[in-house]
């Protein structure tokens, strides 16, 4: 005896129903899952600006506005720290009553705004790295920090001066990182008495890694004991004051 398999062909719409109810069904998983990783409390840190150019030595302000949001209903403490490498400083601050309060925690309900103020010693680039935690959370964000400045030297050095008499002194300017422009001067005199100084430009121009000298006279009457005074210039990012010493042989 002999069978004959019979072969029946599936209609068009019973497979289009079967891809239909197959791609819902993916559609459904996916659309759970990404809700599911997306709507879990958590924060976020930026920053504004997150670029910062600065004058070395100067005290600012420099700032960047450090802004921690929650989201997805996130409630809870935030502990805040700022990583700073060598020659530059940054601290966390909020403002009350005119009072630079340091802040180390936030609370988080609401978004909270916090002050990164930011100093240089040193001229030259660096990056600080301010970081949140909360339990297992944990967010960064980077300050990028130019700092720029110049640096004076003086001829001779240290400068002496005997009662009634007068010296001439060069007095060396270098811009440090790129400092440029045309900086006002004004000298104040702090300490001393029965000497004074002549021939300092009102103004000096220099450009990026550039240096300029230019010459003073000091003068001492005869009961002249030593002085000092204060050199000061005004760049666009700030004033840089250097010490001028004057000391009786």
């Amino acid at each position: 005896m002999k069978f004959t398999l019979l072969r029946k062909s599936v209609p068009a719409w019973l497979l289009l129903v079967a891809i239909i109810s197959a791609a819902a069904s993916i559609s459904i998983y996916v659309a759970t899952n990404l809700k599911t990783t997306t709507s879990q409390p958590d924060f976020s840190l930026t920053a504004n600006p997150n670029r910062e150019t600065l004058l070395n030595g100067s005290d600012g302000p420099y700032w960047s506005t450090i802004t921690v949001g929650a989201a997805n209903n996130f409630t809870g403490i935030v502990s805040m720290a700022v990583s700073s490498p060598n020659g530059v400083n940054g601290r966390l601050i909020r403002v009350d009553a005119g009072s630079q309060i340091d802040i180390s925690q936030v609370l988080l309900g609401r978004d909270q705004s916090l002050n990164l103020t930011i100093s240089a010693a040193i001229a030259g680039n660096y990056s600080l790295v301010v970081t949140g935690t909360s339990g297992r959370l944990s967010h960064s964000v980077t300050v990028n920090v130019i700092a720029r400045g110049l640096a004076l030297s003086t001829n001779p050095s240290p400068i002496k001066v005997s009662p009634a008499s007068s010296i001439t002194v060069s007095v060396t300017l270098t811009s440090l990182n790129g400092l440029a422009g045309n900086f006002t001067t004004f000298f104040l005199k702090n300490t001393g008495f029965y000497w004074g100084v002549s021939g300092i430009p009102t103004s000096i121009l220099i450009g990026p890694g550039e240096t300029t000298t230019f010459t003073i006279t000091i003068t001492t009457q005869s009961q002249f004991l030593g002085g000092s005074s204060t050199l000061n210039f005004y760049t666009p990012l700030g004033r840089a004051a250097f010490g001028l010493y004057v000391f009786a042989p």
